[in-house]
């Protein structure tokens, strides 16, 4: 039976011009999405069999088989056997991290970190800096090491008033690879905790960043949400409480040290003070997205950080049981890696747009 033409509300048959150039999906799109998303799923999960990517994607086994295979043709996938005790023995696919490898940049206001990443997402080489000429040897270093022909890009990060500025930055890194590729540091977080912490979760992510100042990253839908000139997420101005202290003057790195500085004991003082203040932006943004997680990272020392978050947890309680019914006030958890994964996030960037094979060859 033939199709009938579908028609315009006129009356007129559809016709798509030549030179209509919108967007649209095509065979190849969804073969470079599947591509990529096994890729991510791999690099995830680690090695697995064809009916574990099949249940994992959604695929049928015959769509895995022709994915792999062209990820394998690309040298990017291995195959190999599993190791079991049973007589049947499956055949599973993980990534090849000699494929290619990545530089990943965290520039701070204080200091900066790079890493050197394999394909498979392992960290290769880690070092800090603090000077434009350290970023120079430290880059050319971890160059060498990576060999010819497999660094793919370099991914940098940048925290809100880095202490080099952008010129400076390519000027360092540019000679050592291409030219890199800028994204914010709440951004990098979520890359690295989508890639290799909790996922892409169902209602979306916050990713609260603490350091020199206090600001969040938001993926909705998939995306990250950068809002006008960039600014969604800049919570360190949000003002709370009956004192009416902003986040940048209560909960950063800064006013940590001021307080540790009149004694140690201020220490449960002023993260009291810190998770009081946090968990009102905290209610402000789950008011209005509700997110499947929010998760809190940045500079701050490890028990500083989980004292905190503890923190955080019983003011949560404290507004369900006293206040309100509100099932939708997520927990605060600790990120997967809370300052690490901003540098992470980075270098995972130019791995996640290596070119792939064109499946109409």
């Amino acid at each position: 039976m033939k199709t009938p033409r579908r028609h315009s509300i006129s009356g007129v048959a559809r016709q798509r011009l030549r030179y209509d150039d919108r967007p649209g999906i095509s065979p190849v799109d969804i073969a470079e999405h599947n591509s990529r998303t096994t890729l991510r799923l791999l690099r995830r999960r680690g090695p697995l069999t064809r009916r574990e990517l099949s249940k994992e994607l959604g695929l049928t086994e015959p769509a895995i088989t022709g994915i792999v295979r062209r990820l394998a043709v690309a040298g990017l996938v291995s195959e190999r056997k599993r190791s079991t005790t049973g007589h049947y023995t499956a055949a599973e696919f993980g990534l090849r991290g000699e494929a290619a490898c990545s530089l990943g940049v965290r520039i701070g206001k204080r200091d900066g970190e790079i890493i050197l990443m394999d394909f498979a997402g392992e960290i290769v080489r880690r070092q800090s800096f603090e000077t434009h000429d350290d970023l120079i040897a430290t880059a050319a270093d971890f160059r060498r090491t990576a060999g010819l022909g497999t660094l793919v890009g370099c991914g940098v990060a940048t925290s809100p008033g880095p202490f080099m500025d952008r010129h400076q930055i390519k000027s360092a890194l540019t000679r050592q690879s291409q030219e890199p590729v800028f994204l914010d540091d709440t951004e990098a977080a979520i890359e690295a905790e989508r890639a290799l912490g909790t996922g892409d979760r169902e209602g979306g992510l916050v990713m609260i960043l603490i350091d020199c100042s206090v600001r969040a990253g938001l993926l909705i839908g998939g995306r990250v949400f950068r809002g006008i000139h960039g600014r969604a997420g800049q919570i360190g101005e949000m003002r709370s409480g009956v004192d009416g202290a902003s986040l940048d003057e209560v909960a950063t790195l800064k006013s940590l040290e001021r307080c540790l500085a009149s004694g140690p004991a201020d220490r449960d003082r002023w993260v009291a003070t810190a998770a009081r203040h946090l968990h009102e932006a905290v209610l402000a943004v789950s008011g209005f997205i509700a997110p499947g997680a929010i998760l809190i990272g940045g500079s701050l020392p490890e028990d500083v950080l989980d004292a905190v978050v503890e923190r955080m947890s019983r003011e949560r309680d404290d507004k369900i049981r006293d206040l309100v019914i509100a099932p939708w006030i997520q927990q605060v958890r600790r990120a997967t890696l809370p300052w690490g994964g901003v540098t992470v996030g980075a270098a995972l960037r130019p791995l996640d747009a290596i070119t792939l094979p064109d499946t109409r060859e």
